[in-house]
């Protein structure tokens, strides 16, 4: 650390020259008289006051006026640091207050470099989606979004979580029950990984969430078919080969989904309980580019590799096989170059 660097920082945090260099002077001493203080800085006495009771207020020293001489400690570098993210907090939460009801986009590309600006993504993203979230992360730090996941099966999302090292094999399906719709785990540890929606993503790559600072870092993404890649490579190579430890109860029927992917496991999930499907789809055809309604259709087929036994043909395989006009055809998700049609809106119902 140089000088310099410090003073750059605290003047990022809004810190006045003659603030900084009152903070610099305590930080010389550790703790002090403001009669020290004034001594080694330089200025009045009434200044040095001033200075150190804003930088009380900030939570940087602890000014005891209450003995004689009056005393200035500097704060301990974890409470200045966790004093300063209060206030931050607190900024975060007004300009979030401020900026309600407009439109506002996410940077397409951030780089993020701190473990707490990162956690904060992944809750900020998880709170926002609005379909699907996928998380892999280490088990030691499965807690941290445990509320998050929650909130996000509450609301009804498809909530997939695979556990990682380290701490993967403390962990069973009651650490995760209500925090998951599928859970797996790995005794292994590939880099955290969020997405969200086939929109958002969040590769922690240097592993801040896990061991803090690092060098490089974690990339977010906004709007980018980068999350649906990653999600495919890590369900394809990390998850197809974990084990699972929860699985919910399949939704209750008639149940209705905008997404196939969602569509696949709640069908599989009925399918393996016993109970025969039929389906109203509204597809594209992708030949014709034409939309094709296929209204109370018996589901034949169910090809995925989400949920064991995997019956899918290829890694990324997610499809329903429907009997429609007299054939069986196959139905896949969005971007589907495998089969003839791509769901658009998916409804189940119990076979007749």
């Amino acid at each position: 650390m140089t000088a310099d660097r410090l003073r750059d920082n605290l003047a990022l945090l809004g810190l006045s020259s003659k603030e900084i260099e009152v903070y610099l002077t305590i930080l010389d001493h550790g703790t002090a008289t403001v009669s020290q203080v004034v001594d080694d800085s330089e200025a009045s006495q009434r200044h040095v006051y001033q200075m150190c009771e804003r930088l009380h207020e900030r939570g940087l020293v602890v000014l005891n006026d209450h003995v004689r001489p009056s005393v200035v400690r500097a704060q301990t570098p974890d409470s200045a640091v966790q004093n300063i993210e209060s206030h931050l907090d607190e900024l975060e939460s007004d300009i979030e207050s401020a900026l309600a009801g407009k439109q506002v986009t996410d940077l397409e590309v951030e780089l993020v470099k701190s473990a707490p600006t990162l956690e904060k993504r992944w809750r900020r993203y998880i709170g926002a989606a609005e379909n699907e979230v996928f998380v892999c992360l280490p088990a030691s730090v499965f807690g941290r979004f445990a509320d998050a996941l929650a909130d996000a099966v509450d609301r009804g999302l498809l909530v997939y979580v695979l556990l990682t090292e380290p701490g993967s094999a403390s962990v069973d399906g009651s650490d995760v029950a209500g925090r998951a719709s599928l859970a797996r785990r790995w005794g292994y540890e590939p880099h955290p990984l969020l997405t969200t929606d086939r929109e958002r993503v969040v590769l922690d790559e240097p592993k801040l969430l896990v061991n803090g600072p690092a060098a490089g870092s974690a990339i977010s993404l906004s709007r980018s078919a980068v999350a649906d890649n990653l999600f495919n490579t890590y369900v394809s190579n990390y998850w197809a080969i974990g084990t699972e430890i929860f699985r919910r109860e399949p939704a209750s029927l008639p149940a209705s989904f905008s997404r196939l992917r969602s569509a696949v496991v709640h069908a599989t999930l009925h399918e393996q309980a016993g109970q025969s499907l039929t389906a109203t789809l509204t597809t594209r055809e992708d030949e014709s580019g034409r939309i094709v309604e296929m209204t109370d259709v018996p589901v034949v087929g169910i090809r995925q590799g989400l949920l064991e036994p995997f019956t899918n043909e290829f890694p990324i395989e997610n499809s329903l096989r429907v009997e429609f006009e007299g054939e069986v055809v196959a139905v896949g998700g969005p971007n589907s170059t495998i089969e003839p049609y791509e769901a658009l809106d998916v409804h189940l119902h119990a076979g007749k």
